[in-house]
């Protein structure tokens, strides 16, 4: 109940990075997530949607919250089943709860919520001491491991855990053991089922298409386009090793309070040495998929560990986090029996310690609060919102690949009604026919025969008399065509226009800027989007100071360069 209030006063009211923008719209409106879909939270935050919200990032962030708060629930059970007193495993699920991770991830609407509620469900059902026997403990392990799947596919990696628990099963049935395998396999098929909301969910310029075929749907399912279900950012490219395991480790012992992690992996050792309460069987398995989500899943990291890349691996950090509140109870359980014999058996009160336990949750709350206020800003929905308010009537604005712009303006129009005129367009995927047949009711139908580039979708654009806007970085389509700067974004004229003189193009800046939404704390230089959002800010005015400078026109360049130092990222 401490964590629904607080984690329900915390949760985000506005999207605050692109896979939240994201579930935040198909949540309200539906359609189909980026691979692997998502169906089951998608299905999820559509079943939620009722909840009064402040928008519709708030209510989907509220849907996540009830998620993970009854997530809490199930470690804590788990806990007891592999050996932990309960208080104790109070005390090691409130430290998890707490951890500035956990909170942050809890408390806006990602699938990671709902993946550590189905890896803490396996933990429980699976244990010698689980809650059910035979083949209904088979049954709803595959039932669990299914709906999971059609969540997060990460959860596959506590498969040791569950192999573990359907073998136990089997081995619990009077009868022939091959029952229990079958209703394990059952209850996957009927936990799966939620995929087949891809054959018929609601289309827009969000979501990703409908499949046809079986094909297609494996496609989704296995994340193809990202390069396999663990495909992170798709590109392939190699990061040291060495760094990613730093990254995770230091993770761990932030979230666990630095001496709890030791404390967990003895437990863990000693337990497979010396099993109690649970075979050691069971404590392998534990070992092994630990090692799989968290070790061995870092080093298929392909992003950066610095700014923005961080975004993408501390959230697969979430379930090894998770895998240790079993042996950080078991150990802590251990340790208070040593110390209740060497005092005599003399210890607080059982309510004594819970109001100790729940006390020291709300610090470590206070402790981890403000850093998830780092990332937790209203940037990156007030750019998108800024920048498609100043966009002219049937504005175009064009980019290569996703980003915050693209899922930001698709949340507004979609969630609120905000300028429909407006058309965000990324164009490296004008090649992809599903992508392009998208916008055809929009007005970019090509000739037949018409190379897919970005220029002829420009010129379509320009054509209808449509005014069009790239990002900075797009120098080959800036030297193609006349332009100028827009905000965050660059104007490209029409073969042959004049782009207007730079002094004009200052003073259209600087009036846009004015009007600009930027009501929030300046973020720091790694605080991840909204980081990311404000140097698109500062670009803009650096540019313009260059400019402003080599024309001579000094002192506009010195507002130009005080108004880039009063929106460049703190230290």
């Amino acid at each position: 109940m401490v964590a629904l209030v607080v984690y329900a006063w915390v949760a985000s009211p506005y999207i605050v990075g692109n896979d939240n923008a994201e579930f935040s719209t198909l949540g309200a409106v539906g359609g189909i997530a980026h691979p692997s879909g998502y169906p089951g939270y998608v299905l999820w935050l559509r079943a939620m949607s009722w909840i009064p919200g402040e928008s519709a990032a708030h209510t989907a962030a509220l849907a996540t919250v009830v998620l993970a708060v009854i997530q809490l629930l199930v470690p804590h059970a788990a806990c007891r089943a592999w050996g932990a007193r309960p208080i104790v495993a109070t005390l090691a699920v409130a430290v998890y709860a707490a951890a500035p991770l956990v909170v942050r991830y809890s408390t806006e609407a990602e699938a990671f919520a709902g993946n550590q509620f189905v890896v803490a469900l396996v933990l429980w059902l699976a244990a010698e001491r689980g809650p059910l026997r035979g083949n209904r403990r088979a049954f709803v392990l595959g039932l669990v491991a299914g709906l999971g799947m059609t969540n997060h596919l990460t959860c596959t990696l506590i498969a040791p855990v569950g192999i573990v628990g359907v073998v136990r099963a089997a081995r619990e049935h009077p009868g022939r053991r091959a029952l229990p395998i079958v209703a394990a396999g059952a209850g996957w098929l009927v936990g799966m089922l939620p995929y087949l909301y891809l054959f018929v969910a609601p289309e827009n310029l969000l979501a990703w298409p409908n499949p046809t075929t079986t094909s297609e749907l494996l496609d989704i399912m296995l994340r193809r386009t990202y390069g396999g279900a663990f495909g992170f950012s798709g590109t392939g490219d190699p990061v040291p090793v060495a760094a990613q395991l730093a990254e995770l480790a230091a993770m761990l012992a932030r979230s666990w309070l630095w001496l709890l992690v030791p404390v967990g992996l003895a437990a863990l050792a000693s337990r497979i040495a010396r099993p109690t309460h649970e075979p050691r069987a069971g404590w392998i398995a534990l070992a092994a998929s630990w090692l799989l989500a968290g070790p061995l899943l870092a080093t298929r990291f392909d992003v950066a560990t610095e700014e923005f890349g961080l975004h993408i691996v501390h959230r697969f950090h979430l379930l090894p986090i998770l895998l240790l509140v079993i042996p950080v109870a078991v150990g802590l359980t251990w340790i208070s029996d040593r110390v209740a014999a060497a005092s005599d058996g003399k210890l607080p009160r059982a309510a004594v310690f819970q109001i100790a336990v729940h006390l020291g949750f709300l610090a470590l709350l206070a402790v981890s609060l403000p850093d998830v206020g780092r990332y937790r800003t209203a940037a990156m929905e007030y750019m998108a919102r800024n920048t498609l308010r100043s966009m002219p009537p049937n504005a175009v604005i064009m980019a290569a690949a996703v980003d915050e712009l693209d899922v930001g303006i698709r949340y507004l129009q979609l969630t609120r009604g905000e300028r429909p005129d407006v058309l965000f367009f990324r164009w490296r995927d004008a090649v992809v026919p599903w992508y392009r047949k998208k916008f055809e009711p929009h007005g970019l139908v090509l000739a037949p025969g018409t190379a897919y580039s970005a220029t002829a979708v420009i010129d379509r654009f320009h054509a209808d008399g449509r005014p069009v806007f790239v990002y900075w970085g797009e120098s080959e389509l800036r030297q193609t065509y006349p332009s100028y700067t827009f905000g965050v974004l660059v104007r490209l004229l029409p073969r042959g226009g004049t782009p207007p003189p730079i002094a004009e193009v200052f003073m259209l800046n600087r009036e846009m800027f004015e009007h600009f939404d930027l009501s929030y704390p300046l973020p720091g230089k790694s605080d991840q989007f909204a980081t990311w959002v404000h140097r698109k800010y500062v670009g803009t005015w650096a540019r313009l100071a260059e400019a402003l400078q080599a024309a001579g026109l000094r002192a506009e360049a010195a507002t130009a360069i005080e108004l880039a130092r009063a929106l460049n990222p703190v230290p």
